[in-house]
C-alpha cells in the first residue's frame, strides 16, 4: 500500500500529481492525502494577516504528513500490509518550526531560544520535533500485524547552500556585505568601498589575502549555516537519503539525476543486522558502482585521449545507460538485473561508442530490445529472479549467455 502525503496549497500542482498517478495507472493503488486550497484555508490575502496565513498552511502541511502516517500505520497493523508513505515536501515542517520559534523569542528572549542554533550548535528540541515524524517508520511484530512503514522524506537544498560534507569549506566561503562592516573603522569601511567600486568580492579568501579584519558573520551566512546544520540533522536522524541534482539532469541529462558521492544507505550497515536496502540479485552486481561512478565524476584535469580514462568514462556512460528512467514507469526486478549484468559483462561499450548514451533513442532502442531478447530467450529465469530476490549461479550463467545472443546477432 503506497501513501502519498500532498502538502501543496496550489490546486493546479495537485491536479497535476494526480494525473501523472493516473497515467502511470497508480491512482487506484495511492492514498492520496491532500493540503485545501488556498480559497478554503479561511485565511486573506492582506499583509497584515499574511504571516498568519503562513502559519496555519505550514500547521496543516504537518497534520497531512501525520494524516498519512497513521493511514498508513493502519494498514500495516490491522493487515500486515507493507506500506510507502511519501511526503512530497517537509519544507513546511521548518516553516511551522520557524514561526513557533519566533513566537518563543517574543516571550523568553534569543539566548534562551535560539542561541546553540545560531552557533552551530545541534538542537535537540528540533530533532524531537521531526522524530515525531520520522520515527513513524515501523516493521512490526506479528504480534502487532506483521507490516511495515516505510518513509520518504522530500525536501529542497539552494543551490546557494553548503552541502552535506561541506561544512569545514562554509568559512573559506563566506561572502560578506558592506552592511556587514558597520562596526568597522573608517579606514576599513574605506578599503571596503575601494572593493566593491573594483566589483572584488568580499570573500574570507580575499579579505584575509589584504588584512581586512573579517566581520561578524552576515545574516545570508548565518542562512547558509542553519541550512547546513537542518540538512544534516535531517539525514543524521533516516536510514538514508537519495540526493537528486538538478544540474546533473540539465547538463549531463541523467534520469534520474542522482548524485551517487552525497546518496548512501545505512539500512544493512553492520555485522550484527539481518536488513538489507537491496534485493540478493542485485548485490553481486553493483558492489562497486558507486565508487566507479563517484570516480568517474572526478576527472577534471584528467588526460582525455588516454585510454584508461576512455575506458572509465565508457564505463560510467554504460551504467547510466543501463540505469536510465524516462519517468514512464518502473521496471521488475529481472529487468533491472538484464541491464545491470549487460554493463557489468561490458556489453554495452559498443552501444556507448557508437553514441548510444542514456536518454538518446538509440540506447533507449537497445536496452527495450535487450530486455525483450532475454525474456524470449530464458523467461523462466527472469521469472524465477522476480520470484526469489535472488540470482543463482545457474541463473546468471543463462541470463548472460542470452545477453550475449543478443550482441553477437
Amino acid at each position: 500500500k503506497c501513501v502519498y502525503a500532498l502538502t501543496t496549497t496550489d490546486k493546479t500542482k495537485r491536479l497535476e500529481v494526480v494525473k501523472r498517478l493516473e497515467d502511470l495507472g497508480l491512482l487506484d493503488d495511492v492514498v492520496v492525502v491532500s493540503m485545501r486550497d488556498e480559497s478554503m484555508d479561511g485565511t486573506s490575502t492582506s499583509t497584515a494577516t499574511l504571516e498568519e496565513g503562513n502559519i496555519v498552511k505550514a500547521a496543516e502541511a504537518v497534520t497531512v504528513a501525520a494524516t498519512a502516517c497513521s493511514i498508513a500505520e493502519s494498514y500495516a497493523l490491522h493487515g500486515g500490509y507493507d506500506t510507502f508513505v511519501v511526503v512530497d515536501n517537509i519544507d513546511q515542517h521548518k516553516s511551522l518550526w520557524d514561526q513557533t520559534t519566533k513566537v518563543l523569542v517574543d516571550v523568553y528572549g534569543v539566548d534562551a531560544v535560539v542561541k546553540d542554533d545560531r552557533e552551530g550548535g545541534a538542537s535537540s528540541e528540533m530533532r524531537a520535533f521531526y522524530s515525531s515524524l520520522i520515527q513513524r517508520s515501523a516493521m512490526f511484530n506479528l504480534k502487532k500485524g506483521g507490516g511495515s512503514v516505510t518513509l520518504a522524506l522530500l525536501t529542497s537544498l539552494s543551490s546557494t547552500s553548503p552541502t552535506n560534507g561541506e561544512a569545514e569549506e562554509v568559512e573559506e566561503e563566506m561572502t560578506f556585505a558592506e552592511e556587514d562592516f558597520e562596526q568597522s573603522t573608517d579606514k576599513v569601511k574605506a578599503r571596503i568601498a575601494l572593493l566593491l567600486k573594483a566589483k572584488v568580492p568580499l570573500t574570507s579568501t580575499n579579505l584575509r589575502k589584504i588584512q581586512i579584519p573579517l566581520p561578524n558573520l552576515s545574516m545570508s551566512e548565518k542562512q547558509r549555516l542553519l541550512s547546513l546544520q537542518h540538512m544534516d540533522d535531517l539525514i543524521s536522524m533516516s536510514d538514508g537519503q537519495v540526493w537528486l541534482d538538478e544540474k546533473l539532469a540539465t547538463v549531463e541529462g541523467r534520469s534520474p539525476p542522482m548524485d551517487p558521492q552525497r546518496s548512501i544507505t545505512r539500512v544493512g550497515v553492520g555485522a550484527d543486522t539481518m536488513s538489507r536496502a537491496d534485493a540478493k540479485a542485485l548485490r553481486g552486481l553493483i558492489g562497486g558502482l558507486r565508487f566507479e561512478l563517484a570516480q568517474a565524476s572526478n576527472m577534471d584535469g584528467a588526460e582525455m585521449k588516454l585510454s584508461s580514462t576512455m575506458g572509465q568514462l565508457r564505463r560510467r556512460d554504460a551504467w547510466l545507460l543501463a540505469m536510465h528512467r524516462d519517468g514512464s514507469g518502473g521496471k521488475d526486478l529481472s529487468e533491472e538485473v538484464v541491464s545491470l549484468l549487460a554493463a557489468s559483462t561490458g556489453k554495452l561499450d559498443k552501444v556507448i561508442d557508437n553514441g548510444g548514451k542514456a536518454g538518446t533513442d538509440e540506447g533507449r532502442k537497445v536496452m527495450t530490445e535487450l530486455v525483450r531478447h532475454v525474456r524470449e530467450c530464458e523467461g523462466d529465469a527472469m521469472r524465477e529472479v522476480d520470484d526469489t530476490l535472488d540470482m543463482s549461479e545457474d541463473v546468471r550463467g543463462l541470463l548472460v549467455s542470452a545477453i550475449e545472443s543478443y550482441f553477437a546477432s
